[in-house]
């Protein structure tokens, strides 16, 4: 098997982490196992050039695999639904320990895959949580995932766009990372972005403000009084823009960068800064 993937790591130029992560994940089994059973059938290898063609031709590897790392959870993920990031799993590391308090009922808009509402469940055991999202397929991918880590009385999944099925007042945290690429850079996006994620979950329209201008506009309607909070992922180049619609609504917020430098987070209400 060895022989194996180096073969295919150089037919297909890919380097050999690639290749033996999708082999292992087509044979379920650890990598470290790959080189201890040397055989491979005819069927398993044309199964394995048709994905390692896939992954060359800029499917994203999640897409391929299924899977998709997120904090501790190796949650499955299927073609057309939002490939969750480290931009956030860290956007989660701050919530937890920025905000001041702890909230008990949480609104996540557009979970895709149900990644961050996951992760939310268990670090805010006590709270209720509800995840909205508007596309159908991506409701059933985070549906597949709540019920095989066992939290479908913590989390439930609502279709809906933005705030449609609620009434006012109800949560004391929202969180989104939304669509936040302007229309006119989603052509300069890389070919797995550009080509195979969906559309409507990083086109934010005209300048990428769009869907957050209508969350900070009526996000504060669904907050509980005096407590609420609202934290969002956003793109540093629309930070300025985001500001101006800010300050007609709300006193408390701040911006935060990522990992890599880029400011990326914004947090409104009642969060801290103690520390960052």
């Amino acid at each position: 098997m060895k022989k194996v993937v180096r073969k295919l790591s150089k037919e297909f130029d890919l380097n050999i982490e690639e290749t033996e992560l999708i082999v292992s994940t087509l044979l379920r089994r650890p990598r470290f196992e790959l080189y201890l059973n040397a055989n491979i059938d005819q069927k398993l290898d044309t199964l394995l050039r048709l994905k390692l063609t896939q992954l060359k031709n800029g499917v994203p590897i999640e897409y391929i695999t299924k899977h998709v790392q997120f904090f501790k959870y190796n949650l499955q993920i299927s073609p057309g639904v939002f490939i969750p990031r480290l931009e956030t799993e860290y956007f989660v590391e701050l919530i937890v320990k920025l905000i001041d308090y702890r909230p008990q009922r949480i609104c996540e808009i557009g979970t895709g895959s149900g990644a961050i509402s996951i992760a939310l469940a268990e670090l805010f055991p006590e709270a209720e949580i509800i995840a909205t999202d508007i596309c159908p397929l991506a409701l059933k991918n985070a549906q597949m995932n709540i019920s095989l880590l066992n939290l479908t009385e913590r989390i439930k999944l609502i279709r809906a766009d933005l705030f449609s099925s609620f009434s006012s007042s109800i949560f004391d945290l929202i969180v989104c990372n939304p669509p936040y690429i302007p229309t006119e850079r989603i052509n300069f996006l890389p070919k797995s972005v550009r080509d195979f994620e969906p559309r409507r979950a990083i086109d934010g329209g005209f300048g990428g403000t769009e869907f957050i201008k209508r969350i900070i506009d009526r996000a504060h309607e669904y907050l509980i009084k005096q407590k609420g909070s609202i934290a969002l992922e956003i793109d540093e180049d629309e930070a300025t823009k985001i500001e101006t619609c800010l300050k007609d609504r709300y006193t408390q917020y701040f911006f935060l960068k990522d990992l890599f430098g880029r400011i990326r987070y914004l947090f409104i209400g009642n969060f801290h800064t103690n520390g960052e």
